[in-house]
């Protein structure tokens, strides 16, 4: 049986975000100055916030099962106590709970909440063609 680290689809994208974010979490991070610790903290929070919305935003063309996300939300669906799939009662809550949040990060990514103010009706108009 193959190990799940060789069997998870990663872009080249989400490899080199997620070794980013890993190497920002490693480095020194009791800062003495608290703009400096901010700073840290906020440059960690967009490379998050942009490894998980590539989860959201790869296209797959017509192998969907070449996403990190679709094989995130199958390991999700199995219980571990009964070794099978989870029942629909027992699952669509997760799903409702993850379909929320990428919602939440997608707004995020696409009108970000600093810049809302200076946002021209063109990125209005962009953010609701990447929604559809």
């Amino acid at each position: 049986m193959k190990d799940a680290r060789e069997l998870f689809c990663w872009t080249v994208e989400q490899k080199e975000l997620v070794v980013t974010l890993w190497e920002m979490l490693n480095r020194d991070a009791d800062a003495d100055d608290e703009a400096q610790r901010r700073a840290q903290r906020d440059a960690q929070l967009e490379v998050l916030l942009n490894l998980l919305t590539s989860f959201f935003f790869t296209t797959t063309g017509d192998k969907p099962f070449s996403s990190g996300l679709i094989h995130f939300l199958i390991v999700l669906g199995i219980d571990s106590d009964t070794n099978r799939l989870r029942t629909a009662k027992k699952y669509s809550y997760m799903l409702a709970g993850v379909v929320y949040c990428m919602r939440v990060l997608s707004v995020e990514k696409l009108l970000p909440s600093a810049c809302r103010d200076e946002q021209t009706d063109e990125d209005r108009e962009r953010f609701l063609e990447h929604r559809e």
